[in-house]
């Protein structure tokens, strides 16, 4: 089964994040469904969707987003003829598991799937670089009693042996009254346990022969049973079946009941509502083999980010804009001790700095040209201050033996003409002038550059209108720069690159990352979208882009998130899961190594730092809500409060305000 490459990667959908490892889980599940659909046919089998799939199937022809697996339904009697089959149709790798052939198993689920870590490429390219073990689903439908008497007595006896059932499971089985209530069991039932075999296996076994009982009977009403023991009015009508309708479904079509709504009524009541607290296990559903995928792989295993206290620490270093201006102020401070110098009769000390000035001023002057080039204004401007300078070297240079005579009078003038005075002290003073537009034409031509580094064409729209607001500035230079990526295998390591720089090029101007020299350039802000370093399942950048990499090149590392989801409350049940994939996107090295992310909201904010205090601990969460704005989103256009507005503000501030424990090289 084919999918386009893009289908596996990180989305957004219903306002519901859907990280790529699901997406995987669902292709495998796919190319296992593609097996059971030939079996089927073969064999004139029925099948159909069931649960969240036939639910996903009816509602939006896809998955649901919150839904990490593929459920099917079976009639009894085809799922009888397809126990029957299935083994021997089967490819080596996929196992068919069910109490009619396991008698030992411990589920009431049949299944169809890789019941085992598979790290063969064979077998793993197959699977869509799936690792874990995964299996589509099948539950069995059987006949409800003609009599209601019947079927109320069906449920107590199914409601009696589900509750010995969480006995075993609880470790009950040697006391006392557990033993009792076993024999009574087997007095009314007519049976007898072998006391040399596990006893959970052969209560779901019993259990299974119950749903049974009155199949081939005539009922009208059909149930999934152990569905039915937790919610009792989960039945629908025979009539639902007697027909099959084939919907889309993702990249395939699925089968469902022409009367679909009686089912969906039955198991979901308003399916229509949106419910995304749904399901009957731990999602996602791979998550109890990470251990045995850890083990597996060993040193290959790169999937566990460990927070360390050094990833909020970020030492700043100066790029050629900070040091220039470092440089203009202390030419300034220097130029007012010249001043202060000359009011107090110091002509000697004058000329000294001055002769220092000069020189600075010059070797400044060539460093700046080798930068920028020739014609700089900055450089113009030099080249006026050091000519005043010397202007007023050469007049002081003339009055210092007027001034040496006159020194030991009051004043600092001393004898000096009043007229020869003032017209020393406007030369002194005309330096300053032209180091005043030094540093206008610095701020002009050695602009704050922000680096903005997506990966994909589609992140554009999450950051655009920023980028198109600061590029408005007249002292920012902003510059896109497309950076590649790698698709990930399911054991690790790296596989096809991809760089979108083309299809960049066609909605705005980028710059190769190919003829970038971060090293040199260090530009003032780089904003990354991509914050996962080796720490994503489905994807990787090239590791010289890694958070903890950039950071190195920057003083300010800002991540801006290139989606939006809707709000979550980490206290709301509905927004379990929800709040549970913020693993896969807050706690990332990324976001502790920047030094500013702005996210949707600021209800959002908090949950980010709900979901970092669960990762780390109070302390660092109280750390990082300084480092965390919920300004708002660019996806959010012009909403009030949480648009473009307000991100671009928020940008800006951060973006001019002071490098702080800046350490200079100089």
């Amino acid at each position: 089964m084919e999918f386009p490459r893009e289908f596996f990667y990180d989305e957004v959908r219903n306002g519901f994040y859907i990280p790529g490892i699901i997406k995987r889980i669902w292709a495998a599940q796919l190319e296992i469904l593609a097996v059971i659909q030939k079996i089927c046919k073969k064999h004139k089998i029925r099948y159909y969707a069931d649960f969240g799939t036939l639910l996903g199937a009816v509602r939006e022809n896809n998955f649901i987003a919150w839904d990490d697996d593929l459920d099917i339904m079976m009639l009894r009697d085809d799922f009888e003829r397809f126990v029957k089959v299935v083994e021997k149709s089967l490819p080596k790798e996929l196992k068919f598991t069910a109490v009619e052939i396991n008698k030992d198993s411990c589920s009431f689920i049949s299944a169809v799937g890789l019941t085992e870590m598979k790290y063969r490429d064979k077998v793993l390219r197959k699977y869509h670089e799936f690792p874990y073990p995964t299996a589509v689903d099948i539950f069995v439908v059987d006949e409800l009693a003609k009599d209601p008497e019947d079927e109320a007595y069906r449920m107590e006896v199914l409601s009696m042996l589900g509750t010995m059932l969480n006995g075993i499971v609880n470790k009950k089985e040697n006391t006392k009254i557990f033993q009792k209530e076993l024999k009574a069991i087997e007095d009314l039932l007519q049976i007898k346990f072998d006391p040399k075999k596990p006893l959970e296996g052969q209560f779901y076994a019993i259990m299974d022969k119950v749903f049974q009982e009155f199949n081939g009977e005539g009922g009208e009403m059909l149930a999934c049973m152990p569905f039915r023991m937790i919610h009792k009015d989960a039945c629908f009508p025979k009539s639902a079946f007697t027909e099959t309708t084939w919907v889309p479904f993702c990249n395939t079509e699925l089968p469902i009941p022409k009367d679909y709504d009686s089912v969906l009524k039955a198991k979901y009541g308003d399916y229509h509502k949106t419910v995304k607290a749904g399901g009957g296990h731990d999602y996602p559903c791979y998550r109890e083999y990470e251990d045995l995928l850890r083990n597996a792989l060993k040193d290959k295993w790169n999937f566990d980010y460990h927070f360390s206290e050094e990833d909020l620490q970020h030492k700043k270093e100066p790029n050629f804009r900070d040091m220039t201006l470092e440089t203009w102020a202390y030419l300034e401070q220097k130029n007012k001790k010249i001043f202060e110098n000359f009011m107090a009769g110091e002509f000697a000390t004058c000329l000294q700095l001055m002769g220092q000035m000069q020189e600075e001023a010059i070797a400044f002057g060539n460093a700046i040209e080798v930068k920028c080039g020739e014609g700089s204004e900055t450089v113009s401007y030099l080249e006026k201050y050091c000519e005043a300078l010397y202007h007023s070297y050469q007049a002081l240079e003339k009055a210092l033996p007027l001034q040496e005579k006159a020194k030991e009078k009051k004043g600092p003038a001393g004898d000096f003409p009043a007229a020869l005075w003032k017209d020393l002290q406007n030369i002194v003073q005309k330096p300053s002038s032209y180091l005043k537009k030094v540093k206008l034409a610095i701020e002009k031509e050695l602009k704050r550059v922000v680096l903005f580094l997506p990966t994909r064409v589609e992140q554009l729209k999450s950051f655009l209108p920023l980028y198109e607001a600061l590029s408005q500035m007249e002292d920012v230079d902003c510059k896109i720069m497309p950076i590649p990526y790698f698709d990930r295998l399911g054991t690790g390591e790296l596989s096809d690159m991809h760089y979108e720089g083309e299809e960049f090029r066609k909605q705005c101007s980028v710059t190769d990352y190919k003829d970038y020299d971060f090293a040199s350039e260090r530009p003032d802000c780089v904003v990354m979208h991509s914050p996962y370093d080796e720490f994503n399942q489905v994807l990787s950048v090239d590791p010289f882009f890694f958070s903890k990499n950039l950071k190195k090149y920057t003083n300010k590392l800002v991540y801006i998130p290139s989606f939006v989801t809707d709000e979550i409350d980490p206290k709301n049940e509905e927004d379990g899961k929800a709040f549970g994939n913020m693993d896969f996107y807050v706690t990332v090295p990324g976001l502790f190594h920047a030094d500013f992310t702005i996210v949707q909201s600021e209800n959002m904010k908090k949950a980010y730092l709900a979901k970092i205090a669960q990762f780390t601990n109070s302390e660092v969460r109280k750390q990082m809500s300084k480092k965390i704005s919920g300004a708002g989103s660019c996806l959010l256009g012009e909403k009030e409060g949480q648009g473009v507005k307000e991100v671009v503000e928020c940008f800006r501030r951060f973006l001019f305000a002071s490098n702080k424990n800046l350490v200079s090289k100089a």
